[in-house]
């Protein structure tokens, strides 16, 4: 089964709909639904972005980037040995963020280097240091995720007000239908 197909059962459970009320939602039958949720059939993007936009789920959102992205973004932390809440999700936060500025400052001097200069060993550094900025950007995403959803702030309004503030700032263009 799908991380998506899962997170999707699981967001309709939470939000106390029915595969079928979905399925009206997103055009599609209960039928397809269900298949989605098992993993029988890999979910069509637009169900995707439905999904995320009918439910609001944090999750169901970070399962659908990760499905979506050849696995290049955050996936879900979902081992034996992890604990989603508040408490643990800052946390982890603050200790990954620690680890990468360590490794910014290892690493620096290297970066002002052309990168066809860079010895083997400096090239491992470097590969270190992006290691740790993923480890942060999945550790923040997840504590974005478990604050909001514990908050009740909405997933979808975060990202807009993060957007809006961007777009204000003239770090990204606006697009013709967003």
């Amino acid at each position: 089964m799908s991380d998506f197909g899962r997170q999707l059962g699981q967001a309709l459970q939470e939000a106390g709909m029915t595969q079928l009320a979905f399925g009206f939602e997103a055009n599609v039958s209960r039928e397809a639904v269900s298949s989605y949720t098992t993993g029988r059939a890999m979910t069509p993007p637009d169900v995707k972005s439905k999904a995320v936009q009918v439910t609001n789920n944090p999750f169901l959102s970070i399962a659908a980037a990760y499905e979506s992205s050849a696995g290049t973004s955050p996936v879900i932390l979902d081992g034996d040995n992890v604990e989603l809440n508040r408490h643990t999700v800052v946390a982890k936060t603050v200790e990954e963020v620690e680890e990468l500025l360590e490794a910014i400052k290892e690493a620096r001097p290297l970066l002002v280097k052309p990168p066809r200069s860079l010895t083997s060993q400096e090239l491992q550094q470097i590969e270190h240091l992006i290691q740790e900025t993923l480890d942060v950007v999945t550790s923040t995403t997840h504590m974005a995720a478990v604050i909001t959803k514990e908050s009740k702030l909405g997933w979808i309004a975060q990202w807009t007000k993060h957007k809006t503030k961007l777009l204000s700032r003239g770090f990204i263009k606006v697009m013709k239908g967003a």
